[in-house]
């Protein structure tokens, strides 16, 4: 691949990652919040706070990276 093809393809590979790792981080945060010293039920409130961060931040690095293009 070339280096265009390549810098292309990391541009869904930001956005997939950021929405994974922003779930990832939800699901852990609110099972830590629920089994943890707390034993608050913040279940879904977690998980969308982190998706909403996750789907930003891919966001943004797609649009650095398509900037570069």
């Amino acid at each position: 691949m070339k280096g265009k093809d390549f810098l292309a393809l990391t541009v869904g590979f930001n956005l997939a990652g950021g929405v994974i790792a922003g779930l990832m981080v939800g699901y852990a945060f609110d099972k830590w919040l629920m089994e943890g010293l707390f034993k608050v039920k913040t279940f879904p409130f977690g998980l969308i706070f982190f998706f909403i961060i996750g789907i930003v931040s891919g966001i943004r690095n797609a649009y650095r990276d398509l900037k570069r293009l």
